[in-house]
């Protein structure tokens, strides 16, 4: 008796195999079929099959959007606070991870990976770990860059590359009841591009230096490298900063911390006390 041909559509296939990332296997059941014939029906309608790499992944992972105000955040972001690698050079997954005793740094994290790939997330005494499972296409976020390889002509991703690593490295404080921003960080070439792009804004700022490496710094412990330090301290300058940095923004203290510190500059300018 002559074998009967299954009726497998080809569109339906695709989408069970690359959208819903079902293995062959499992689609072979669906369709009470072998594994050969799915691998045969996707040879015949040629949709692309996967490698092995691929093919042992047990959950789908999304190609990033590409949008440059979403990269140049994600960017500011890692260089601050995230630490990105592949298990090998040849593996199909970026891994993002994070550890943190920052509750609203975990949840920021989640919310920026979660529609991407896997998220997984651990606590134990108050410390958490989180690790995001990603496609290639986080390959940018692999390089730990020391200029950011931001396109400077468009102002709004200047802005969410500094609010990405303002979530991770920065704070708004009120000292002697006026609000202020500071970033202390290592990474000098960031801080110093960082003030460029202020510069070129019109945001006064201050750059300074405030420990050199192996020296002991005012907690008692030896510095990795040498510590730098960023502040906005002049009120319009500040308001200015707070209201190109809040649009991109994702870390709730961050947002909470703006918030207080645009209001206190704002009482201070009804009271004229800012001269």
């Amino acid at each position: 008796m002559p074998n009967i041909r299954k009726n497998i559509d080809k569109k339906e296939l695709k989408v069970l195999y690359w959208q819903k990332y079902w293995s062959a296997h499992k689609i072979a059941t669906k369709f009470d079929c072998t594994y050969s014939t799915i691998i045969n029906r996707l040879k015949e309608y040629k949709i692309p099959l996967k490698n092995s790499s691929l093919a042992r992944q047990r959950y789908l992972k999304k190609d990033f959007s590409g949008d440059g105000v979403e990269k140049a955040y994600l960017l500011g972001f890692r260089i601050g606070d995230l630490n990105v690698y592949k298990t090998n050079p040849r593996a199909e997954t970026v891994i993002v991870r994070c550890h943190t005793t920052d509750k609203n740094q975990i949840i920021l994290i989640k919310n920026c990976f979660k529609n991407y790939g896997k998220v997984t997330i651990s606590e134990r005494k108050g410390h958490f770990h989180i690790n995001c499972f990603l496609n290639k296409s986080f390959s940018f976020l692999l390089k730990k860059f020391k200029k950011p390889p931001i396109n400077v002509k468009i102002t709004k991703e200047i802005f969410a590359f500094i609010a990405g690593y303002t979530d991770a490295e920065g704070n708004f404080i009120l000292n002697q009841g006026k609000a202020r921003f500071k970033i202390d960080c290592y990474d000098k070439g960031v801080l110093f591009w960082i003030a460029s792009k202020l510069k070129s804004q019109g945001i006064k700022h201050k750059i300074r230096q405030l420990g050199e490496k192996d020296k002991e710094y005012y907690n008692g412990r030896k510095l990795n490298s040498d510590l730098w330090r960023l502040n906005i301290n002049f009120a319009n300058d500040l308001l200015n900063f707070i209201s190109e940095i809040i649009k991109h923004s994702k870390h709730k203290k961050r947002i909470s911390q703006m918030k207080i510190a645009k209001n206190n500059v704002l009482q201070r300018l009804a009271q004229g006390t800012i001269k």
